[in-house]
């Protein structure tokens, strides 16, 4: 996955480069599109106003269809949820935010294209109105969420750091930097599952663990 992310890097650095002197909301997702384009990935990047939302709240969601990518359509779709002003501009520090949500969401979802691929495009289990443990206990959500929390651990904790929390995998779970989870992705799994005696966090450990040790930390965006 070294090179999906560098490419997405590339991709958020390019962009934040751009807009180091302010920018709205809108501009940035049309640099965002462009250099997504120019850089050869075939995804959607959408906007969706939620007005339940704060003016500066946001998330980012992501997904891939398998039969899309079969069919030869897009198979990828990011979307931000926000409830942005129009006009407003954005510093620095909102758009790095933004494109930290962007950067994982997208590197997720190609590893699922990847996993996709391996297997001819048989689509694997549909979990909308999956239970959310079902969800996160699917082999192929273990191992791209093992890449994703690889990814936040050495972004908020350091690569080595993190190898040497590791043996402690549950208080790794449980850890907080100024009152944030270090990885809130694990923070979740430790949430539905509850200890490391769980087969599925057992798993999810194991695969953490190789993720780290292949990450190439100057792909990741931060």
């Amino acid at each position: 996955m070294n090179s999906i992310m560098e490419t997405v890097c590339s991709v958020c650095n390019n962009v934040r480069s751009n807009s180091r002197h302010g920018v709205s909301f809108q501009n940035l997702l049309t640099m965002l599109r462009r250099e997504f384009r120019e850089h050869g990935f075939d995804l959607k990047l959408k906007s969706d106003r939620r007005k339940h939302l704060g003016a500066e709240e946001f998330y980012v969601n992501a997904y891939y269809d398998a039969e899309d990518d079969q069919n030869n359509e897009t198979p990828i779709e990011v979307i931000i949820h926000h409830n942005f002003e129009k006009q407003s501009v954005w510093d620095q520090k909102q758009t790095t935010d933004l494109l930290i949500q962007i950067f994982d969401a997208t590197v997720h979802e190609y590893k699922h294209q990847r996993q996709s691929k391996k297997r001819k495009h048989i689509v694997y289990s549909n979990h909308n109105k999956s239970p959310y443990d079902a969800y996160l206990a699917d082999p192929d959500e273990i191992d791209a969420y093992a890449i994703s929390i690889a990814i936040e651990l050495c972004r908020n904790l350091g690569k080595y750091r993190t190898l040497r929390y590791l043996p402690k995998f549950q208080t790794l779970g449980r850890l907080k930097f100024n009152e944030k989870y270090v990885s809130p992705q694990l923070a979740a799994y430790f949430g539905q599952f509850d200890n490391l005696k769980h087969p599925v966090l057992r798993i999810l450990a194991k695969k953490v663990y190789v993720r780290l040790m292949k990450v190439d930390t100057d792909f990741i965006f931060m």
